[in-house]
């Protein structure tokens, strides 16, 4: 060292015109907080309609062939809400057990219908179908399953989630994600 000179650190950072300040920073926290919210609310969907359909408040059906086209095509989801037997009206759209097959689910609209004292018997249609259903589905009970709603390709989803191998990464997928985002939320409200 020189006899007169004192050493001088500046501690600054450096200073690159033009360059943003504290965006990279912010950035990360709004990507943070999105993928919060996003965690969210995809956490609450499922719970909302694992709880509906547990409690009886509505069911989901994918549809696999093209009888209810152009209204319902493969691949879309019906979701169906229970409904009273007396509302029951031709040309509302139902699922049903056709005579005969206790694992078939039809969804197809109702063509006419005849009320018995020991129910309902439906004679149904498929939209895209030339001629009603051979068949004369006995509605037993006091409510029918009726579509209310349809989620358009997302039965590719759901059946490509029935892979054993997919359920296990997508589990482990929100595993993570849930446990991350609970550490960095612990971690951040820790005093320092």
């Amino acid at each position: 060292m020189l006899p007169h000179a004192s050493a001088y650190i500046d501690t600054q950072p450096l200073s690159i015109p033009g360059a943003p300040r504290g965006r990279t920073r912010r950035r990360g926290r709004v990507t943070r907080i999105l993928a919060s919210i996003t965690l969210g609310v995809v956490v609450v969907l499922i719970l909302v309609v694992t709880v509906g359909m547990v409690l009886g408040a509505w069911r989901f059906s994918v549809i696999d062939t093209g009888s209810m086209r152009p209204t319902l095509n493969p691949g879309d989801v019906a979701v169906l809400e229970s409904e009273p037997l007396d509302s029951l009206r031709k040309g509302q759209i139902v699922a049903f057990h056709p005579p005969g097959e206790p694992r078939l689910t039809v969804i197809h609209r109702v063509f006419s219908m005849h009320r018995t004292r020991s129910g309902v018997i439906l004679q149904t249609k498929g939209d895209a179908n030339n001629a009603v259903d051979p068949w004369r589905a006995r509605i037993v009970g006091n409510t029918v399953w009726r579509e209310s709603l349809k989620a358009p390709k997302v039965g590719y989803l759901a059946v490509w989630s029935q892979q054993r191998g997919v359920r296990l990464g997508l589990l482990v997928v929100i595993v993570t994600l849930v446990v991350s985002m609970l550490l960095g939320w612990i971690w951040r409200s820790t005093p320092r």
